[in-house]
């Protein structure tokens, strides 16, 4: 027992030396290559060069594009967009830059879920607004996160959420819409 045990460890550590080696050769082969160097993106930005750049041509391919039907948007947030009467809607603020919402709105959504009592077969739309552009993230992407976050504390209730973007809504206005379970907002 003690020999076989002996036998298979002296047999990793050989197999072990031989891929060291192995990987010792090719790596004596490629000597053209370049050692790979780890750097931050902060360093990377700060040694770049402002120097000139080289010009390039540009050659100009036709394309053939097909026509686009443009659709018209409604611009004014109305519940007849989609046919139906939402059963509620509940008007959310949010702080300038903030994603999560604050905890009395938060407390107020929930209220209102739970009020409503809202199933699996209702359907909810957040309709949001923009927001500030801050720390390099764009206005609508803050938005986007917050309808997200909203989302993500209605979805435990129902999994019919549909989100969208109003450029006509007031900077960190996020408005929910609950509706009845036989509403065909999302067929």
């Amino acid at each position: 027992m003690f020999k076989a045990l002996t036998n298979l460890i002296l047999l990793f550590l050989l197999v072990l030396i031989n891929m060291s080696l192995f990987t010792w050769c090719i790596n004596q082969f490629n000597l053209n290559q370049t050692p790979l160097r780890k750097t931050l993106i902060s360093n990377v930005q700060a040694e770049a060069t402002t120097g000139t750049t080289p010009i390039l041509s540009i050659h100009r391919v036709p394309t053939r594009t097909p026509r686009l039907i443009l659709r018209q948007v409604p611009h004014s947030i109305s519940p007849s967009t989609h046919g139906k009467e939402p059963k509620q809607r509940l008007q959310l603020h949010f702080q300038s830059v903030a994603i999560q919402p604050d905890k009395s709105e938060q407390v107020k959504l929930e209220n209102m879920l739970h009020q409503l009592k809202i199933t699996h077969s209702h359907a909810a739309k957040i309709l949001f607004g923009p927001a500030p552009f801050a720390n390099n993230i764009s206005s609508p992407q803050i938005a986007k996160l917050r309808a997200q976050n909203i989302a993500r504390i209605i979805y435990p209730y129902t999994q019919i959420v549909k989100m969208s973007y109003h450029t006509t809504l007031k900077e960190g206005e996020v408005i929910v819409e609950f509706f009845e379970p036989q509403s065909t907002l999302f067929n």
